[in-house]
Protein backbone atom coordinates (compact mmCIF):
# COMPACT_ATOMS: atom_id res chain seq x y z
CA UNK A 1 0.00 0.00 0.00
CA UNK A 2 2.24 2.94 1.01
CA UNK A 3 5.00 1.77 -1.66
CA UNK A 4 2.67 2.08 -4.53
CA UNK A 5 3.03 5.69 -5.47
CA UNK A 6 6.67 5.35 -4.78
CA UNK A 7 6.70 2.21 -7.66
CA UNK A 8 4.74 3.94 -9.87
CA UNK A 9 6.85 6.64 -10.00
CA UNK A 10 9.76 4.77 -9.68
CA UNK A 11 8.70 1.97 -12.62
CA UNK A 12 7.37 5.22 -14.73
CA UNK A 13 11.12 6.43 -14.82
CA UNK A 14 12.60 2.92 -15.13
CA UNK A 15 10.52 2.75 -18.14
CA UNK A 16 11.65 5.80 -19.71
CA UNK A 17 15.40 5.09 -19.11
CA UNK A 18 14.65 1.45 -20.46
CA UNK A 19 13.50 3.17 -23.59
CA UNK A 20 15.91 5.52 -23.79
CA UNK A 21 18.82 3.04 -23.26
CA UNK A 22 17.11 1.09 -26.33
CA UNK A 23 16.84 4.28 -28.39
CA UNK A 24 20.80 5.19 -28.12
CA UNK A 25 21.94 1.69 -28.49
CA UNK A 26 20.18 1.67 -32.29
CA UNK A 27 21.85 5.01 -32.61
CA UNK A 28 25.49 4.14 -34.01
CA UNK A 29 26.99 7.31 -32.07
CA UNK A 30 25.65 7.02 -28.33
CA UNK A 31 26.17 3.09 -27.32
CA UNK A 32 27.69 4.20 -24.75
CA UNK A 33 25.18 6.37 -23.60
CA UNK A 34 22.86 3.65 -23.90
CA UNK A 35 24.53 1.10 -21.48
CA UNK A 36 23.97 4.09 -19.01
CA UNK A 37 20.60 4.84 -19.49
CA UNK A 38 19.94 1.01 -19.48
CA UNK A 39 21.68 1.13 -16.27
CA UNK A 40 19.72 3.43 -14.47
CA UNK A 41 16.33 1.29 -15.82
CA UNK A 42 17.74 -1.66 -14.43
CA UNK A 43 18.47 -0.28 -10.74
CA UNK A 44 14.90 0.86 -10.76
CA UNK A 45 13.21 -2.36 -12.01
CA UNK A 46 15.38 -4.19 -9.14
CA UNK A 47 14.20 -1.44 -6.80
CA UNK A 48 10.59 -2.35 -7.68
CA UNK A 49 10.19 -5.85 -8.65
CA UNK A 50 11.86 -6.27 -5.27
CA UNK A 51 8.96 -4.00 -3.55
CA UNK A 52 6.39 -6.22 -5.47
CA UNK A 53 7.78 -9.33 -4.80
CA UNK A 54 8.25 -10.03 -8.83
CA UNK A 55 11.05 -12.56 -8.28
CA UNK A 56 11.23 -13.51 -12.06
CA UNK A 57 11.37 -9.92 -13.15
CA UNK A 58 13.94 -9.26 -10.10
CA UNK A 59 16.07 -11.88 -11.23
CA UNK A 60 15.94 -10.96 -15.56
CA UNK A 61 16.91 -7.63 -14.48
CA UNK A 62 20.06 -8.78 -12.67
CA UNK A 63 20.95 -10.08 -15.82
CA UNK A 64 19.85 -6.84 -17.44
CA UNK A 65 22.73 -5.25 -14.83
CA UNK A 66 25.18 -7.52 -15.80
CA UNK A 67 24.96 -7.00 -19.54
CA UNK A 68 24.54 -2.74 -18.80
CA UNK A 69 27.79 -3.12 -16.83
CA UNK A 70 29.43 -5.29 -19.42
CA UNK A 71 28.42 -3.02 -22.13
CA UNK A 72 29.58 0.47 -20.23
CA UNK A 73 33.48 -1.71 -19.51
CA UNK A 74 33.58 -2.38 -23.70
CA UNK A 75 32.12 1.45 -24.46
CA UNK A 76 33.26 3.45 -21.80
CA UNK A 77 35.95 1.93 -19.00
CA UNK A 78 38.15 -0.21 -21.26
CA UNK A 79 38.89 2.52 -23.74
CA UNK A 80 39.30 4.94 -20.86
CA UNK A 81 41.37 2.84 -18.53
CA UNK A 82 43.29 0.54 -21.37
CA UNK A 83 43.83 2.95 -23.70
Amino acid sequence: PIMKIPAFYLSTLAAFFGMLGALLLAMPAYPGWGFGAFLVSNLGWLTVSAWQRQWPLHVQHWVFLACSLLGLWNWWLSPLLLG
